[in-house]
């Protein structure tokens, strides 16, 4: 860019110094000026030419660079507002699903609780079905016991009243 702007105003500046007025001492009716200085001049407004033309080239590619630039800053910009959408959602999301997990993990304490006292009662049942079963079997124990003693008495009274 450096060059670019010293191949640029030179020739600019030599140009404008040739355009200002020369002060009241050096004027005279007319000015003469050699062929080589003709040349000079000639080859200096072809280079001013040239370097006009590339700044035009430059300044046209400028240009295009700046309106894709432009363009690409317009979709990206386009995509950011798409993304913190996406990205407030996704925060909204968030907060449903942490909010869900709170609840979800009450229900899950109380269900363990409700296990815990389900699993305790069962055990007091268990044991009380065990007693029971301790009972009915000393029952049947005791019910066969007399059944015997009641047989060997209706046995022994048989055998007396036979006897007799």
């Amino acid at each position: 860019m450096n060059k670019l702007k010293r191949i640029f105003i030179l020739p600019v500046a030599f140009v404008l110094l040739l355009l200002l007025p020369a002060s009241h001492g050096f004027c005279s009716e007319t000015y003469q000026i050699t062929e080589e200085q003709l040349t000079t001049l000639q080859d200096n407004l072809t280079q001013l030419k040239q370097n006009n033309s590339k700044l035009q080239t430059l300044l046209s590619q400028s240009n295009q660079d700046l309106t894709t630039a432009s363009e690409q800053s317009t979709i990206l910009t386009s995509q950011t507002e798409m993304l913190k959408q996406q990205l407030t959602e996704s925060q909204n999301q968030i907060q449903t699903l942490q909010t869900q997990l709170a609840t979800l993990k009450v229900q899950t304490a109380a269900a363990q609780q409700s296990l815990q006292i389900a699993n305790q009662e069962l055990q007091n049942a268990n044991q009380s079905f065990k007693k029971y079963e301790q009972e009915q079997e000393k029952l049947q124990s005791k019910l066969k016991t007399q059944k015997n003693i009641w047989e060997a008495i209706a046995a022994l009274s048989l055998g007396y009243a036979v006897a007799k």
